[in-house]
């Protein structure tokens, strides 16, 4: 069972309570619907613009529903038409009703929570369902949970009730290991590296455990700082405590194959590799312009593209891209809470990995062509992807491999799930 330390709460979770609690119709800062708000006349029309949620959901189906279109020809392509007509009409008659959007607006009330209720189940299965015809949900197998006991057995302060908590994951770059970072209880950032062998779910320590003696005797584990790979062989420098609690040089450990090594120093070519951890240069040159966001957090990017998280204020964010070239508009990935902080950037693929109200999605950015990935659900959080193998690794409250759009039950254990992706055609 795992818990991501830094990012809890369900995505749709956020969402909901955005709705739930406005008591009067409202357009919350950045999403736009699909269609002018300006000249909305109809009670579903003004439903969903008076809501954020709502618009997201318009201005996402009817991002899915041109892909759908795309991806059909003939009288499959008259088909979807059809059916999106009829499960137009079907959202209002079954929503709306008769009803005005006086007696609607208000979701405080138990008529408004229905309406707005309704319409969020309503849009988002249909979503999920113009995914398919799209050909937009990747396939995933060998699907596995990951065994954490021998961590929260080791490490039992920081598991609850057995569920370890974690602060990240990096895969090697052949796809076959995880270093798990667990997060130190007393300072900002992970104290211990865990090693995971993908073919037999094998953990070892990677460095040594946090010494609990206060005050922490001179050489002990203090702070992971970099990390790098050579092979499957993981290196870490660690901090260690000093005397009168002064931070002492880095150590430096190797951990493959069952062992863990203390260094004198690291070699060379893994020292470079140490050293560029964590520096994507040139990222913060480009600059980001006010028309991008005022507010940017966790920016990535690469040659060809920069992402980021544009805080909207109270819990709510945006998850935005565009090209590299300064000047070129920027493209709203996704909209909701802040575990759409938790996105993963793919720099060798140009692709987002993140977590949707429908699931876990894959954008490729060159193309904005968005694929969900089966067997997610709705609150699930990504922790790493290998680019090499397609291996990706998640977090969910339901059983690995369910695909449920309810809200996931925060009381519930959360499980951390592998599997992988199909290949990109």
């Amino acid at each position: 069972m795992i818990r991501r330390d830094t990012l809890a709460g369900s995505a749709l979770a956020v969402l909901v309570l955005l709705g739930a609690t406005l008591t009067a119709p409202t357009k919350a800062a950045g999403v736009p619907a699909s269609f002018d708000c300006g000249k909305a006349e109809s009670t579903v029309e003004k439903m969903i613009c008076a809501y954020a949620v709502l618009r997201w959901n318009d201005l996402a189906l009817s991002r899915s529903y041109v892909a759908a279109r795309q991806a059909t020809s003939g009288p499959a392509r008259d088909d979807l038409v059809l059916a999106q007509r009829d499960w137009v009409h079907e959202r209002g008659r079954q929503c709306i009703a008769d009803r005005t959007f006086a007696e609607l607006s208000e979701v405080s009330t138990e008529i408004g929570r229905q309406a707005y209720d309704c319409l969020n189940s309503s849009y988002l299965t249909r979503r999920l369902r113009l995914h398919e015809v799209a050909g937009g949900t990747l396939s995933s197998d060998t699907l596995r949970e990951i065994d954490l006991t021998p961590i929260a057995a080791a490490r039992p302060e920081i598991a609850d009730g057995g569920e370890v908590r974690i602060s990240a994951i990096r895969v090697s770059p052949d796809g076959t290991m995880l270093a798990i970072l667990l997060p130190s209880l007393e300072l900002d950032g992970p104290d211990q590296a865990w090693l995971y062998r993908v073919a037999d779910g094998r953990l070892t320590a990677a460095t040594p455990m946090p010494d609990p003696q206060q005050p922490h005797p001179d050489g002990t584990p203090m702070l992971i700082g970099a990390m790098a790979w050579q092979g499957d062989t993981l290196y870490v420098t660690m901090t260690e405590w000093g005397g009168a609690g002064v931070p002492a040089p880095h150590a430096v450990y190797a951990a493959g194959r069952g062992q863990s090594t203390r260094l004198e120093a690291a070699p060379a070519a893994v020292a470079a590799l140490l050293a560029a951890d964590g520096e994507p240069a040139g990222i913060a040159s480009d600059g980001l312009t006010a028309d991008d966001t005022e507010s940017p957090d966790a920016l990535t990017g690469n040659d060809d593209f920069l992402a980021w998280i544009n805080d909207l204020g109270h819990g709510t964010v945006e998850l935005k891209m565009r090209k590299r070239a300064a000047g070129t508009p920027a493209y709203l990935v996704a909209w909701g809470g802040w575990a759409l902080a938790s996105y993963l950037f793919d720099a060798d693929r140009s692709r987002l990995v993140y977590p949707a109200d429908t699931g876990l999605a894959v954008l490729d950015m060159a193309t904005r062509h968005e694929r969900r990935i089966a067997g997610t659900s709705a609150g699930d959080r990504p922790y790493a992807i290998s680019n090499a193998s397609n291996l990706i690794v998640w977090s969910t409250r339901n059983a690995c491999g369910d695909e449920l759009l309810t809200e996931q039950d925060e009381a519930a254990p959360a499980h951390l799930c592998l599997a992988y992706l199909e290949k990109a055609q």
